[in-house]
């Protein structure tokens, strides 16, 4: 009995202290998860505003807009309607564009409902003073429905607002991606600056929408007073942990709601486990104490150390390796989902990989868009050139000095080639070792032969290791509009062109239609 309870007595005092540790560590590493959770949605947030903003400011600048709301009698509203409509097939979404005049009346919205005026509307008087914003939830006055706005200004030439272009998104989208931000002990919620609830992941509730269920969170909105912070508060009548940011962008609050009770649960099932091995293996107190110590704790320590990493934007996470049945396995596992969501949208980047030009996607995108507006501006004085490259004798040397000698070729070209355009020119990679330029408002084909000359140089001076990479370039060039006004039949001509110059010994360039290889 005595050396029962020698041995007891200081296994029950380690069982206890480490019980209390671990229910520390495991809360901590609960506001971490809640904090990375908030991390995650706000930056899809900012993510989708940030979409709309670019759209809306290319609007915003388009000559015709300017146009329209400066004499809207006098242009034409068919082709106005239908930049509007574009921001739709450009975003993927189907909500509702509309311009509105400086003086509160809407010009034209694309979902043809009644046109109102936007008096008594902050976003519109955010917008008469020169500034872009997204709006709190409202109650659209033409649909009835409840939307958030995103709007900005359009100004003329003495940079004074003469009126706005916005998007009305019901954001039913954040709703199904807060809904999979949810789990067993964690909810999401998302509130804007007057504590209404635009998006949550209770799926006891039905969001057909928010006013309905405002007061709900209120009590939560009335404790968040700085941009970020954590605090415990009853919820639902039991204890819970609440982690809140505010989103950069639209001021708008993150919560995130973990029920204590679950961190419990976890340290309670430990302290019993520990509890009854020390009963049934006495003489072994000490060496099951300290491996149930690092089985218990290393992993917390390596989910804590990611989730920090993450959170102070490391980049390069490796995924857990916790393969245990536990709650530990199945925090690690949930982590592990979390960090491939997202890494899923931080790889949604627009650039190349290896070179950091515009991927294929992007450019055909870009060159579409400018495509577009040329024609929209109808300016018969300048042009637009599309070049493909494609560097010759690349295969033969990536073969003979090995991938590592191909990719310092394609980064130092890239290199180079950005040298030669100016920033706004859209300078893409195709794959492989063939890319694409696109150059607009020239005001001849001087500069367009100039310019095919340059890649030419930047090819044949390409050095690699202190020598000469001995690679050419064969370019084929398009113009517009001489070879045409939609971006595929374009590309394809300046493909041929290409294929002409490869066919004719390489390294030259050729236009599409002309009859003599540069």
């Amino acid at each position: 009995m005595l050396l029962l309870i020698m041995g007891a007595l200081p296994f029950i005092i380690v069982t206890i202290v480490s019980a209390r540790t671990m229910a520390t560590q495991l809360e901590k590493s609960a506001e971490q998860d809640g904090q990375l959770r908030n991390s995650i949605v706000s930056e899809h947030m900012t993510e989708l505003f940030e979409k709309n903003f670019n759209i809306l400011h290319e609007l915003a600048l388009n000559p015709m807009i300017v146009q329209y709301l400066t004499s809207p009698e006098t242009s034409d509203y068919r082709a106005t309607i239908n930049l509007l409509h574009d921001t739709n097939t450009i975003l993927g979404d189907k909500n509702i564009a509309a311009m509105t005049a400086s003086d509160t009346n809407q010009l034209m919205r694309t979902d043809g409902a009644k046109l109102v005026s936007l008096i008594g509307r902050q976003h519109f008087y955010e917008a008469m003073h020169g500034r872009d914003f997204i709006s709190d939830i409202i109650v659209s006055r033409s649909t009835g429905r409840s939307i958030v706005v995103v709007e900005v200004p359009v100004k003329d030439r003495l940079n004074r607002p003469i009126g706005m272009v916005q998007r009305n998104l019901d954001l039913i989208s954040l709703q199904q991606f807060i809904r999979e931000q949810d789990t067993r002990e964690i909810s999401v919620i998302v509130m804007d600056r007057e504590g209404k609830t635009i998006a949550h992941s209770d799926k006891h509730l039905d969001f057909e929408f928010e006013q309905s269920i405002d007061g709900r969170y209120k009590y939560i909105a009335d404790r968040m007073s700085d941009s970020s912070g954590i605090f415990r508060t009853n919820v639902d009548g039991e204890d819970a942990i609440v982690s809140y940011s505010r989103n950069w962008l639209t001021d708008w609050a993150v919560v995130t709601v973990q029920p204590y009770h679950f961190i419990m649960e976890k340290v309670h099932d430990k302290f019993i486990t520990l509890a009854v091995i020390g009963f049934f293996m006495l003489t072994c107190v000490f060496v099951t104490a300290y491996f149930l110590s690092e089985r218990a704790t290393k992993p917390i320590i390596e989910i804590t150390n990611a989730a920090d990493n993450i959170i102070k934007g490391g980049k390069n996470v490796e995924e857990l390796e916790i393969n245990s049945d536990d709650e530990l396995g199945k925090m690690a596992a949930a982590f592990n989902k979390i960090r491939s969501s997202r890494d899923a949208y931080r790889l949604e980047s627009e650039l190349d990989k290896l070179t950091k030009l515009y991927n294929k996607s992007t450019t055909e995108n870009i060159g579409k868009m400018k495509i577009k507006t040329f024609r929209e501006q109808d300016s018969p004085e300048t042009i637009m050139a599309l070049y493909v490259i494609d560097l010759d004798h690349f295969k033969e040397a990536n073969d003979n000095f090995g991938h590592q000698f191909g990719d310092k070729v394609l980064m130092e070209f890239a290199r180079n080639l950005r040298k030669k355009f100016r920033p706004n020119d859209c300078i893409g990679r195709f794959g492989g070792d063939e890319f694409v330029v696109i150059i607009d408002n020239l005001p001849g084909m001087e500069i367009v032969t100039r310019k095919a000359r340059d890649i030419k140089r930047v090819a044949s001076e390409l050095v690699i290791d202190g020598k000469n990479a001995g690679i050419t370039a064969s370019i084929g060039v398009a113009i517009v509009p001489q070879d045409g006004t939609d971006y595929d039949l374009v590309f394809k001509a300046a493909d041929r062109a290409l294929y002409h110059v490869k066919q004719n010994g390489r390294n030259g360039f050729y236009y599409a239609g002309a009859e003599s290889i540069g």
